[in-house]
Parts: structure tokens; C-alpha cells; sequence
């Protein structure tokens, strides 16, 4: 039995003894909240929180008990800003006082810049040394480098906060990562496409540092990452660690107002500077890949977590959603996903179904009881083409005519416009290996001048899941539910209010007025709730036991069976015979014993 516990617990050393989590979201929701909890001594996990159900309640209890159990290991923080603040420091003077009076204009004086200069010097020549190891790929004195990452500069860097004030020293920082993400340096903004990967390889050298740090100490190495803003970074760690998980921490709108202004001192233009920064509303050429995409962070990840912020002096709901998540990356399986997030990954997969080459997104609908009625993603009526399997190629050259519209095949004016926008490129794509697909609605917006989305080919995930039940025969949607991998827009909430839909389940924020203008008003208003839960590759690898539970718990305890004595198994009737066949050999054998013993008497 001690064999099969070590062996047991073997087994889950691989998933127990190396994790990270990512963090994302938008400033002001949680992100630093979520990092200082789990980089803490101590993990103080809540008897309960609010929102759980009856059975989310038993579930609970048995992660409490589950990580209670375990010894409690501090993960190891890696600061995105205070990698912003090492570049900072490889900068000289004069490149660090450009960069500055650029990216802060007249909101630093001469004084402020020096003292911000001066802040910085202590640390110049030691982050010089550490970068030509970096370079080199050298973790070099273990102790000094983790010193260095995780001790002086977030120090160095909270206290430029501080010199700077909340929101100048966001948009410094922010306009520092851009030109890291985009050239390596903190003071060039020039795109550079062989060091789009450059900021993720900083983390990554970070992680070899705390992971050799925790070897040397004989302890597990947890990383909290805090925090990710750009999709790609996530894209270079997910494919060099199963063990990372890419996790947004999300809070309503009203609540992270609420805590940059009165929290951060945060101005309204402040606010809206930083949201036009972190939800861009079109990003083209080399931004696509430097710019800070909260959008599309949250979109890619693994775990959605919903901050409340109800009260700023206790944080259970987060605590107690991070212990959810940190069990079951220890031992997956450990329990069962919620019903919420069962339907959302339906959800979540049947996106993928889509052709549409802008987003993707996918819909079920619900009765009140979680019971499935329809799914849905966002893509061209039934029998049409979708765009991502169309080509401009053919339909200016006449092939595969039946996958193009009338308009689309005789309108001179569309014609010209797919002309001028593709010929170059097909005339450049013999070497190429891209299906070249267009979008109609981007051409004939272009086309018009406007921003129409009448033009759009496609059924919106939400109506195609509604049309669904329609087209097959109708079912009861009153007090239903609608799980959508993006809040829906107007007319897809006119459509949820009309059907009686009583709540609207999302991970995304859609941009637009639908939640302030379509579901604020009326008498039977949709509820609208953020999605908390796991959804892709993390919800199976977190939710698929290694092993069957009942084996588990055999295979580590002596757990005896239970016996009738007036009606014993058949099982124990064999171990009785075989034990009753052993007693039986060894009296034969003793009397053989006395046998010999007795001839030999005289």
C-alpha cells in the first residue's frame, strides 16, 4: 500500500510541482488583487462566497479541504511593469530623457524627469550585467538574478509609480511596452518583426529563474504572471508550457470605474485614454502585434474569473474562484464543472464552426434548467459559402461561380473595388500559400463610406441558435438562458428580450450600446452575467481525472470491504478457502515434521 501512495502521489507531483498562471484583464479589474493573494505566505481560502448553488457549495468544501491539506507554496510574481522598468534602465540618460519628454509631452517637468532619472540609477549597472547574461542565455548567480526580479525592481518600480502618479505612469509604461514589444527597446517604436516574440521571452528567462530558484530550495515553482496585455505573449507561453494557464480576472464596468477613480485618482479622461489604449478599436500592420489587446486577451483564455468588488476589505469570491482553479490544476478532476460552464464550452467549441474572418463567436440556448435547446455560431445562411472557404482570386477570374451573388459577380463598382484591393496581391501569389478569402461587408463599407453592419453575410451566433429552434419545430424559451462567447449586440438582444429570455450569460464584451440602451429598461430585463469558469483545452485538462477517483482513493488507503458474516461475497468466500488451503499445507508440513522427528527416536 505504501508503494501505490508514493506512486499515487508521483503522478501528481507532475501536475502539483510546476504551474503558471497568466494574468489578464482590463486595469482595474483585479489583475494585481489576484497576484498579491497568490503570492502571499498564506492562502486563506473562504467557508463560502456568493454565487455558488447548493451543489457549487459541496464542491467548494472539497477544495478547501483538498488544498487546506497541501503545503501552502508562494508563487513567484513576475511583474510585466517592472520588466518595462529594467528596459528602462538599459537606456542612457539622454535616450531615457527623449523617451520621456515623447512619451509624456508636457506632463513631466525638467525636476520631475531628473528625480525619475536618479530613481532609476542605482540599479543601471546591475540590470547592464544581468542583460549581457540574458543575452547569452546564463542564469548566473541565481540568488543576485531573483533578487533582481522579484525583490528590487518591483520595489524600484512601485516607487516610480508613486513619482508619477497613477495615470501618467500607466500611459508612460504602456507606451514604453509598445516600443519593447515592437523594436526591444523602451525608446524605439520602429516595428521590428524578429523581436515581436521579445517581451515573452523576458518572461520566459524569469521562469527558468524561479524555477531554478525553486529546485535549489526543494520546492514546487509556481509563477502568477501579472500581468498579460497582449494576446501573442500568451500565444509564445502556451506553447511551451502545458502547465500555463492563461487567466482574465473581470469585474463589471461600473465597479472598475469605480476603483481607478477612487482607488488609482484616476480622471474620466484618464479612464477613457486608458480603455481607447487597452480596447482598441482597430489595430492594423505592426500594431496587430505590440499593442496592448485586453479584447483579445480575454478572449483567448483559458479561465474567466469574476471579481465582484463589493467590498474592497475582503476578497472571497476572488479567492475562492483562484482556489477552484489552483485544485484543479493540482489534481484535475477533483470535481466536476459547473452547469454554467458545461454549456459555455458548448459554446465555446461550436465557435469554431464559424467561417467568418473577422471573429468568431459562439451561442446556446437553454431552458431555465441548463437543459441544451439550440447552438449556434455566426456564419452565412445554411447552403451558402462561408467567407473563409471564398477566394477574391475566383470571383474576379469567374470560378466557382455558385459561391458568389449576383452583386457580387455583375457589379462593376464592387468589382473594381476587390480589384484594386487584391490584383497586386494575386498577382504576387504564386509563392503564396493563403486562401486569399474577403470580407463583403469591410468591401462594400469601403465602398459606401460607412461602417453599414446590414452588410454583413452572416447570422450572428445568437440568432442562428434562435432560428434553430424555429426551424425545427419550436420550444419553450421563456426564462431560458442564452451563454454567448460575446455579449450581443442590439439586435440580437431585442431578439433574447422578445423571446423571454431571463439571463444572458457572456465572456466578451461586445463594443456597443446593447447592454445600456436594449437590457437596462423594461419590466422582464434579462439578467446580465459575466462568466466565471473554464472554457477550451483548460476546461478538459482541468476537469479530466488522471486516474478514476475510486482507484485513487484504493490505491492510497487501506480501505478494508466490508463483510457479512451471515451472508459472506464470494470474494470472501475464495480468500477463505485460499487461507483455509495455506493453514491446511503449513499443518501438513508440521506433521510431516513430528513424522521424521519420531522415526529418528530410538
Amino acid at each position: 500500500m505504501e508503494e501505490t501512495f508514493q506512486a499515487v502521489n508521483g503522478i501528481y507531483n507532475e501536475t502539483k510541482n510546476f504551474l503558471i498562471i497568466g494574468l489578464t484583464g482590463r486595469t482595474g479589474s483585479g489583475c494585481t488583487t489576484a497576484a498579491s493573494k497568490l503570492s502571499e505566505n498564506s492562502f486563506a481560502i473562504p467557508e463560502s462566497y456568493e454565487g455558488l448553488t447548493i451543489n457549487e457549495q459541496k464542491k467548494h468544501r472539497i477544495i478547501k479541504r483538498y488544498l487546506d491539506g497541501e503545503q501552502w507554496v508562494p508563487f513567484y510574481r513576475i511583474e510585466a511593469r517592472a520588466i518595462i522598468t529594467y528596459h528602462l534602465c538599459l537606456l542612457d540618460e539622454s535616450s531615457l530623457n527623449r523617451f520621456a519628454l515623447n512619451a509624456a509631452a508636457q506632463e513631466m517637468s525638467k525636476a520631475a524627469f531628473e528625480e525619475f532619472a536618479e530613481t532609476l540609477r542605482p540599479l543601471r549597472a546591475d540590470v547592464r550585467d544581468i542583460e549581457n547574461l540574458r543575452i547569452a542565455g546564463d542564469l548566473g548567480d541565481i540568488g543576485e538574478v531573483g533578487r533582481l526580479y522579484f525583490e528590487r525592481l518591483p520595489r524600484l518600480t512601485e516607487e516610480l509609480k508613486h513619482l508619477l502618479g497613477g495615470a501618467r505612469f500607466t500611459a508612460f509604461y504602456q507606451a514604453a511596452g509598445d516600443n519593447i514589444r515592437a523594436s526591444g527597446t523602451a525608446d524605439v517604436s520602429d516595428f521590428n518583426p524578429l523581436k515581436i516574440f521579445n517581451f515573452s521571452k523576458h518572461i520566459n528567462y524569469i521562469i527558468k529563474v524561479a524555477n531554478k530558484l525553486s529546485r535549489e530550495k526543494g520546492l514546487a515553482c509556481r509563477i502568477v504572471i501579472d500581468a498579460i496585455r497582449n494576446p501573442y505573449e500568451a500565444f509564445y507561453l502556451k506553447r511551451r508550457y502545458a502547465n500555463f494557464y492563461l487567466m482574465s480576472i473581470n469585474t463589471s464596468e461600473a465597479q472598475r470605474v469605480k476603483s481607478l477613480r477612487e482607488v488609482r485618482k484616476f480622471e474620466l479622461s484618464d479612464i477613457e485614454r486608458l480603455d481607447n489604449k487597452e480596447y482598441p478599436h482597430k489595430l492594423t500592420g505592426g500594431g496587430k502585434f505590440i499593442a496592448q489587446n485586453i479584447q483579445e486577451c480575454i478572449e483567448n483564455s483559458d479561465i474567466h474569473i469574476h471579481n465582484s468588488k463589493i467590498n474592497p476589505f475582503v476578497n472571497n469570491d476572488l479567492v475562492g474562484q483562484l482556489a477552484w482553479y489552483l485544485a484543479l490544476m493540482m489534481h484535475p478532476g477533483l470535481v466536476m464543472p459547473t452547469s454554467i460552464e458545461n454549456c459555455m464550452q458548448i459554446a465555446y467549441t461550436a465557435k469554431k464552426s464559424s467561417g467568418c474572418i473577422s471573429r468568431q463567436v459562439g451561442a446556446v440556448v437553454t431552458d431555465s434548467g441548463y437543459s441544451i435547446k439550440s447552438v449556434g455560431w455566426n456564419s452565412t445562411p445554411q447552403g451558402q459559402t462561408p467567407c473563409l472557404l471564398r477566394n477574391a482570386e475566383d470571383l474576379l477570374r469567374g470560378a466557382n461561380e455558385s459561391d458568389y451573388s449576383d452583386y457580387e459577380r455583375n457589379d462593376h463598382k464592387f468589382r473594381k473595388a476587390l480589384s484594386d484591393k487584391y490584383s497586386q496581391v494575386i498577382f504576387k501569389s504564386g509563392s503564396s500559400n493563403r486562401n486569399l478569402s474577403f470580407c463583403f461587408k469591410g468591401v462594400q463599407n469601403e465602398i459606401e463610406g460607412e461602417k453599414n453592419q446590414v452588410h454583413t453575410r452572416a447570422l450572428h451566433a445568437e440568432e442562428n441558435a434562435f432560428l434553430q429552434i424555429a426551424k425545427y419545430g419550436g420550444q419553450h424559451l421563456a426564462g431560458g438562458v442564452l451563454f454567448t462567447t460575446a455579449s450581443p449586440c442590439e439586435l440580437c438582444a431585442k431578439k433574447a428580450y422578445q423571446l423571454g429570455i431571463s439571463k444572458i450569460v457572456y465572456i466578451d464584451p461586445y463594443p456597443g450600446i446593447a447592454t445600456e440602451h436594449i437590457l437596462s429598461v423594461g419590466a422582464q430585463k434579462p439578467i446580465l452575467e459575466l462568466f466565471r469558469g473554464a472554457v477550451g483545452r483548460a476546461f478538459y485538462q482541468l476537469y479530466q481525472p488522471l486516474m478514476p477517483y475510486k482507484d485513487e482513493l484504493e490505491l492510497m488507503f487501506d480501505l478494508p470491504k466490508f463483510s457479512d458474516p451471515l451472508k459472506p461475497s464470494r470474494e470472501i468466500l475464495k480468500a477463505e478457502n485460499v487461507e483455509l488451503a495455506r493453514k491446511n499445507k503449513d499443518l501438513e508440513l508440521k506433521i510431516e515434521e513430528l513424522e521424521r522427528i519420531l522415526k529418528t527416536r530410538p
